[in-house]
């Protein structure tokens, strides 16, 4: 591509093109997430771009990862993304690394990049690069879809487990389901926050959580400020059953899921997930969070230990399905 390819680009305030051009990024995973990452980076003139990912393609990754065919089963994603992206911008190097991107890795070669993709959409892999970029001092940017939902993050100093903790591993696309086009818009709003920081770094916006869910046709924006509060010790376990909580009516009940059906069968209040934190929590009670299978309400209830100090917020393990 020529530099007027960039024309449009260039037009725009406080964007420099040139530094784009000489920068680097990385992105870990190149499923439904990181192939749109990765091409829109690539088409907006990125310099160097590192694709790593262990998988081969699959017949079920094809509805969320179109830019591969029947015909690249069983082949390296990164092999046939660089391909396509050789293609589409002869002068871009790319380098190829078909392995996981664990700790050593990502301080050998990612140490060396200007910034990270996360396109794992795995919660474990989530950790480790959170745990890297703040040992590196490297910024990222997150990306999560779930169903009909996709939710993403710039991250340059805080760190992803201060707000959403250390939960268990939630259910992955093929366990949950995902509209194809999710991660498509998902992983381009990972690129473009990405370009953002490179090529605009006074306007990137940093530390704010942007959501999207279009089966509810809602679209928020959060920021994340940075606490002053020392770290919470956990002292009493995050996880509770019903078995543990004798009587169930001297908790306060919070239900998270966006839409609370089947309800719980005793007295409650809902606040979708993504107003877990706005409003007050009564301090005269023990508060349990319950969503539909105990991974989110785990993440929330650590990040409201945080935020407010205190050791009495509960995720009933298991969710709704374990009532």
């Amino acid at each position: 591509m020529t530099p007027d390819a960039y024309q449009a680009q260039r037009l725009l305030p406080l964007w420099d093109q040139t530094r784009l051009q000489k920068a680097s990024a990385l992105v870990i995973g190149v499923g439904g997430l990181g192939t749109p990452a990765a091409l829109y980076l690539s088409a907006m003139g990125i310099g160097r771009l590192l694709l790593c990912d262990p998988d081969t393609i699959a017949v079920e990754n094809l509805h969320r990862q179109p830019l591969y065919t029947p015909a690249h089963l069983g082949q390296f994603k990164v092999h046939i993304l660089a391909q396509h992206l050789r293609a589409l911008r002869p002068d871009l190097a790319i380098e190829t690394y078909p392995q996981w991107a664990d700790e050593a890795f990502l301080e050998r070669v990612g140490a060396a990049v200007d910034i990270w993709i996360d396109g794992t959409d795995n919660f474990l892999s989530r950790l480790i690069i959170d745990e890297i970029a703040n040992h590196l001092k490297k910024p990222w940017v997150y990306g999560a879809i779930f169903q009909w939902e996709g939710q993403v993050v710039l991250w340059d100093g805080l760190r992803y487990r201060d707000y959403f903790g250390e939960g268990a591993e939630g259910p992955s696309c093929n366990e949950a389901g995902v509209l194809g086009a999710i991660p498509g818009i998902i992983g381009s709003w990972q690129a473009a926050l990405a370009a953002m920081y490179l090529a605009a770094p006074s306007i990137a916006p940093r530390h704010r959580l942007f959501q999207i869910n279009l089966l509810t046709g809602q679209a928020e924006t959060f920021t994340l400020e940075a606490s002053s509060l020392p770290p919470l010790i956990a002292e009493t376990p995050l996880e509770v059953s019903l078995m543990d909580l004798s009587p169930p009516s001297a908790y306060y009940w919070v239900d998270i899921r966006e839409e609370p059906a089947p309800p719980l069968p005793f007295p409650h209040e809902h606040r979708p997930w993504y107003r877990y934190d706005q409003g007050d929590l009564p301090l005269s009670q023990p508060i349990v969070l319950v969503c539909e299978t105990g991974n989110r309400s785990r993440s929330l209830a650590f990040a409201l230990r945080q935020k407010l100090q205190r050791q009495d917020i509960y995720s009933l393990r298991g969710g709704i399905q374990s009532l």
